[in-house]
């Protein structure tokens, strides 16, 4: 897809192994060419959107997600057919937010 960006700046962020960027969806945004040597460019989508708090089946849902390394079972989030995830990691550790 290339939209039509007449009239817009286009911005590249320069970004090395490891980084992290956070932007709001609405945010117009691509990816150039991956010209790396035989790499995987490889990427995580998190989505911040807060269980209703009476809704305790979502919430449990949400718990047992995190807890057994899965993906919600929808078209947008296919998962990794391979399962590395859950061969490779632990769930991430929980620690108290600091101010």
């Amino acid at each position: 897809m290339h939209p039509d960006t007449t009239g817009l700046t286009i911005t590249n962020i320069e970004m090395e192994s490891g980084d992290l960027m956070i932007f709001n969806t609405l945010l117009a945004h691509g990816v150039r060419p991956n010209h790396s040597d035989g790499r995987v460019r490889m990427a995580q989508y998190i989505s911040m959107f807060p269980a209703d708090e009476a809704n305790t089946a979502e919430r449990d849902e949400r718990v047992r997600l995190w807890r057994e390394l899965d993906h919600p079972q929808r078209d947008a989030f296919p998962g990794d057919s391979r399962d590395w995830e859950k061969k490779n990691a632990k769930p991430a550790e929980l620690t108290p937010l600091r101010h």
